[in-house]
């Protein structure tokens, strides 16, 4: 299945990986940046659109976490982040497009009753860590031994 919608459930996501857990309890801000920039480049090649959701005192958008294809939502005091990301699944009009990333088993039974497929918040980050050692290597002309150099996109 290729999802059209990533849906992250962001704390829940920090949680899981004990080094963002472990700045989370110094820097809430930077926690979530490098949750940001550890996960664009996975959640943009599993889907075209992506959405964190973080629990806040205030709803709104925090432009300094956005990234190209992501969007990142503080929930309402109110308001949890998981009522938002259910919401957000119940409402979209094909909600057996959407991925949902947590680990939270209510938010999981929750979603994927309403269609959302779910995958969980350590084998989403466990992707996120093999993409991010992968090297895309430039073809090489048979017999050449590459060079540095050649491991650098064109144009740089």
């Amino acid at each position: 299945m290729q999802p059209e919608w990533l849906i992250i459930d962001g704390y829940n996501v920090l949680h899981q990986v004990d080094e963002l857990s472990a700045l989370l309890q110094t820097d809430i801000h930077l926690a979530r940046q490098r949750l940001v920039r550890m996960a664009e480049n996975t959640a943009h090649r599993m889907a075209p659109q992506t959405t964190i959701v973080f629990d806040g005192r205030e709803s709104g958008q925090d432009n300094s976490l956005t990234a190209k294809h992501f969007e990142i939502y503080f929930s309402p005091s109110n308001l949890s982040a998981d009522t938002i990301i259910e919401r957000l699944v119940c409402k979209y009009r094909n909600p057996e497009k959407i991925l949902v990333i947590t680990s939270d088993h209510a938010e999981h039974e929750t979603v994927s009753s309403a269609g959302a497929h779910v995958m969980s918040s350590q084998e989403f980050m466990s992707q996120c860590e093999r993409d991010a050692r992968k090297i895309i290597p430039k073809q090489t002309p048979p017999g050449q031994v590459p060079k540095l150099g050649d491991l650098f996109p064109d144009g740089l």
